[in-house]
């Protein structure tokens, strides 16, 4: 019996160890990619309202080689509140029909620092490049598409980007 023990606890431990994000860009470092340094990720609240992001510090969390710790300043109605919060990645996919592009997916959760009716984004990124750009440490199209949630409880709608999209309901994320 002490024997099917020590069995089952070496083997149920192995298996806990198995299951891990399996991003497949763990040995690389992307915080230059997500870096935006003089300017602002761009975007709209409940589609109408220009938001701005600003990330001024990344940095690749080495005991979760696919989780990047971000600070940064958020704009919105001409106030700027500082931000904290996390980028993890989760799934790589070929681009169809292109032969280095590339999708990267992942979630994030930033918390605004202020005293004034703090909010929480979270939600999804998504990145579109070349493989040989993540390589380089180059940014492609980098997306957030999410919520952000006030203390009071109000709810909005919120993207930004590198990019301006015309139609951010046609853009996919995972």
């Amino acid at each position: 019996m002490k024997y099917l023990f020590i069995l089952f606890l070496g083997i149920s431990t192995f298996l806990s160890a198995q299951v891990q994000n399996s991003f497949p860009y763990k040995n690389l470092d992307l915080s230059d990619q997500l870096l935006n340094k003089d300017t602002f990720y761009e975007g709209q609240v409940n589609k109408e309202e220009v938001y701005k992001i600003k990330l001024e510090s990344v940095t690749k969390d080495l005991q979760k080689p696919e989780r990047y710790l971000v600070v940064g300043v958020a704009e919105f109605d001409g106030k700027l509140k500082k931000l904290e919060g996390e980028i993890i990645f989760k799934e790589k996919f070929k681009v169809r029909d292109s032969v280095d592009g590339i999708l990267l997916f992942g979630d994030f959760n930033f918390k605004e620092k202020t005293d004034e009716d703090p909010g929480t984004f979270t939600g999804k990124i998504r990145i579109q490049t070349d493989e040989t750009l993540v390589k380089s440490s180059m940014a492609g199209n980098i997306t957030f598409k999410g919520v952000l949630e006030k203390e009071d409880g109000e709810i909005d709608q919120l993207w930004f980007g590198n990019f301006f999209h015309n139609d951010i309901d046609k853009v996919i994320f995972r």
